[in-house]
C-alpha cells in the first residue's frame, strides 16, 4: 500500500527537480496506528492496557532492525513496550497497518534516494522535535535552503512563511473528520487551508495537492479553495439546526473513576440532581459513555448541557455548585465551552 499518490509523487519529483521546496502534512504521527493478528477467525487488536484507544507502531533504530525494531506506544498516557512478533491468543505474526510520519518518511526514502534523511529532509513531530530549539533549528535550515523537504505533523501547518515552497501535500485530510466531536469539519478545514496557504508565497506559483477519501466534504472541498465564507455558511447552518455552540453555550461534566461502577453511578446521580434546576431553554445531554470511554485507569462519563446564552448557563452553574452538585477535582471535570469532546 503506498501513502503518496501518483499525483502527489508525480508533483514531488517535478519539485525537486525543479530544486523547489515542499511541505507534505499527515496529522499522526508513528508508523503505523493498528496492530493486529491477520487470522480474522482470532480478531486480536493490540490496544493500551490503561486506555481504550489502539496502540501505535513506532519503529526504532536502538532496538533493532526487522518488524520487531521499535515499541509500541499509547498517545494518551505514553505506556510503551516492545512491539511483540507474535500474537499473544493464537500465536501467529502480528502484522501492522495504518500510517503515521514514520512511514511517510520511509516511503519517501525508498521512491526518492536523492533526499537524504537529516541532510535535504526532516521529518517535524513531537518525536523528532524534543523542544523549541529542535523545531528552530529545523525551520532555519529549511530557510536556508538546507532542507528541501518538511514531512510533519500540524507543527508545520501554521505560520510558516518560506518563498521556496513550491508544492504543499496532505497525505490523508481525513484524520479528524469523523471524529465524534462537532468541530471536527472546523478543524479540518482549518488544518487543510492553513497547511495550503504555505505554498506559493513568491513571485513562483505553488501548487496545493490533498489526498482524501472524502473529496466532496465541504470542510476538505472548501478549504482546498480557501473558500472560508461558504463554509462558515454550511457549518453555521448545521450548527443553528442542530443546537450547538456558537448558537448555544455548552459546558461539559466529566465524571471518572477507576471502578466502572462507581463511575456510572456517579454520572446517574449528578444528571439526576440537574435536570431539576433546568429551564424550558436548556437541553441535558446523558449521562453516557465519553468517546474516549477510558484514560489512564479511569473510566469516563459525560454529561453536556446547553443554554441560549451565556447568563442563562452562568445562573445554572451557580446554582448547581451552590446546591454541592458540581465539585471539580480529580473525580469530576467541568468544562465551561469546552473545545474539544474526546
Amino acid at each position: 500500500v503506498h501513502l503518496l499518490g501518483a499525483t502527489l509523487q508525480e508533483a514531488i519529483g517535478r519539485t525537486l527537480d525543479e530544486k523547489g521546496q515542499i511541505l507534505l502534512l499527515l496529522n499522526r504521527r508513528g508508523y503505523a496506528n493498528y496492530i493486529a493478528c491477520p487470522d480474522q477467525t482470532c480478531g486480536y487488536v493490540m490496544a493500551c492496557d490503561h486506555c481504550d484507544v489502539t496502540s501505535v507502531y513506532h519503529k526504532s533504530k536502538r532496538l533493532g532492525a526487522g518488524g520487531a525494531g521499535g515499541f509500541v506506544q499509547c498517545h494518551h498516557c505514553f505506556t510503551e513496550q516492545r512491539l511483540p512478533t507474535t500474537c499473544p491468543d493464537c500465536g501467529k505474526k502480528i502484522t501492522t497497518f495504518g500510517l503515521g510520519t514514520q512511514r511517510v518518511e520511509e516511503e519517501l526514502r525508498n521512491k526518492f534516494p536523492q533526499l537524504i534523511e537529516g541532510d535535504t529532509m526532516l521529518r517535524v513531530d513531537s518525536d523528532t522535535m524534543q523542544g523549541s530549539r529542535d523545531f528552530h533549528d529545523a525551520l532555519e535550515r529549511f530557510g536556508k535552503g538546507e532542507v528541501r523537504l518538511l514531512v510533519g505533523t500540524q507543527m508545520i501547518a501554521k505560520g510558516l512563511d518560506f518563498p521556496g515552497v513550491r508544492l504543499v501535500g496532505v497525505i490523508n485530510a481525513d484524520t479528524a473528520l469523523n471524529l465524534p466531536d462537532f468541530r471536527a469539519t472546523e478543524r479540518t478545514f482549518q488544518l487543510v487551508n492553513q497547511v495550503a496557504g504555505r505554498c506559493g508565497r513568491s513571485s513562483l506559483p505553488g501548487l496545493a495537492i490533498v489526498q482524501t477519501f472524502s473529496p466532496h466534504a465541504p470542510a476538505i472541498r472548501l478549504a482546498a479553495a480557501h473558500d472560508f465564507v461558504r463554509f462558515a455558511q454550511i457549518e453555521m447552518a448545521e450548527r443553528e439546526r442542530c443546537g450547538l455552540p456558537p448558537f448555544a453555550r455548552m459546558v461539559r461534566i466529566v465524571l471518572r473513576d477507576r471502578n466502572l461502577e462507581k463511575c456510572i453511578a456517579s454520572a446517574r446521580q449528578t444528571a439526576d440532581r440537574l435536570r431539576p434546576l433546568l429551564d424550558q431553554s436548556m437541553r441535558l445531554r446523558g449521562p453516557a459513555p465519553c468517546p474516549i470511554a477510558r484514560l489512564s485507569d479511569k473510566h469516563r462519563h459525560q454529561i453536556e448541557i446547553t443554554a441560549p446564552t451565556a447568563s442563562g448557563l452562568q445562573q445554572f452553574m451557580t446554582r448547581a455548585r451552590n446546591d454541592g452538585i458540581l465539585r471539580p477535582g480529580a473525580a469530576m471535570v467541568v468544562d465551561v465551552d469546552p473545545i474539544a469532546l474526546l
